[in-house]
């Protein structure tokens, strides 16, 4: 009597509650997906493949995520990506995982901004670099080690001020004019650049490079520049529609310096992914029929919008900065380069070769093995 009564309770409960939303679902007896009387969702949310599997799980109060978020791969039993929020907002430990259920990649957040640690892994698990990010920009230097567990280096910093300034004489280790001199042949390009905080050291290697060839390059190259969002809230950020891009057809190099300037100044970046496709097409809507896309990034961050990438039908040109050899490349880059039949391109070495490589067969690229699975470049 006791059960039957309990049971009855439930019933008159769950038709309560759903007298008070405009929307919901049922899912395997679950109700789900609701919206209230107010237009403010409530409660468990969930979205599916497809295929029917689940594609990701959060909760809702009044319209704001709380708690663990949850996402999975399609063709895998793997979780894809872990946040954590409260009251709408990033607070704690975002982590990525690998499709094979390996931990990639974890970022810290605080009241919705980038504050702690970063950690990013090696695929048998062992740390591959570190840095402390305070209040959305990494403070001091990311430190980088070898699959062993071995400290190799330091890279990339974003403290003190940004330096545009052009420098002719040192052009050694600036990995935009050594790719772009090994590449003369190079026409009617667009080229896309990360200006994310990461990526303020190599805004000058930019200038540098027009500075020593803009007499000799009639095409007058055009640029597009991208900050992440201007500033948008990372839980804001959408496929296709993060914003912060600005284009710039340098007639000068003051043209190409105030653009950066400018970019900079909307925006820093935030979490790690960065809407790299969105930028491309965006420059692809200005710049009708160029022979290449070259990309300018961060080898580090991951790619947001890498589902939009067949849109693209130009080769991308991919120009890795702070890579050297023995680091392992992002596979993002690699599959952006392989699937335009475009080339990644680092200060020592040119990558042409990837729309040749058989699938299901290993190859090895800067010391590191890949292969080509279900049409994409994974590392092995």
């Amino acid at each position: 009597m006791r059960k039957v009564l309990l049971i009855g309770f439930l019933c008159i409960n769950v038709l309560f509650v759903r007298a008070q939303l405009i929307s919901y679902s049922v899912h395997d007896g679950d109700t789900i997906n609701m919206v209230d009387k107010d237009s403010l969702k409530q409660g468990v949310w969930r979205r599916f493949w497809p295929n029917g599997k689940l594609s990701s799980e959060v909760v809702f109060r009044n319209n704001k995520k709380q708690g663990l978020e949850i996402s999975w791969y399609n063709h895998s039993q793997c979780v894809k990506k872990e946040s954590y929020y409260n009251n709408g907002q990033l607070d704690g430990p975002v982590t990525f995982y690998t499709k094979n259920c390996a931990k990639e990649f974890i970022e810290t957040y605080k009241n919705g901004i980038k504050e702690g640690l970063e950690l990013s892994y090696h695929s048998n698990g062992r740390i591959k670099a570190e840095g402390y990010y305070k209040k959305g920009n990494l403070d001091g230097v990311y430190k980088v080690y070898t699959k062993t567990g071995k400290f190799d280096f330091e890279s990339r910093t974003t403290t003190g001020p940004i330096d545009f300034e052009a420098d002719v004489s040192d052009t050694a280790n600036n990995s935009v004019y050594q790719v772009l001199k090994r590449n003369p042949k190079w026409k009617k390009n667009i080229i896309v650049t990360d200006l994310t905080s990461s990526m303020y050291p190599y805004a000058k290697q930019i200038n540098t490079w027009l500075k020593l060839f803009f007499l000799k390059d009639t095409a007058q190259q055009y640029f597009v520049f991208f900050n992440d969002g201007d500033n948008k809230k990372d839980v804001d950020k959408k496929f296709g529609s993060t914003g912060g891009i600005y284009i710039c057809h340098a007639k000068t190099t003051e043209d190409l310096v105030n653009t950066m300037k400018l970019t900079i100044k909307k925006g820093s970046g935030g979490d790690s992914p960065e809407n790299v496709i969105e930028a491309i097409i965006v420059g692809l809507k200005k710049i009708r029929k160029p022979d290449n896309v070259i990309l300018i990034a961060d080898n580090w961050a991951k790619v947001r919008d890498i589902a939009l990438l067949s849109r693209i039908k130009v080769p991308v040109r991919v120009i890795l900065c702070g890579v050297y050899e023995g680091m392992e490349i992002n596979t993002d880059y690699l599959n952006i380069a392989y699937k335009t039949k475009g080339s990644i391109h680092t200060i020592e070495q040119d990558i042409s070769e990837l729309i040749n490589q058989t699938s299901n067969r290993k190859f090895n690229i800067n010391g590191f093995d890949y292969i080509i699975k279900n049409g994409s470049i994974r590392a092995n």
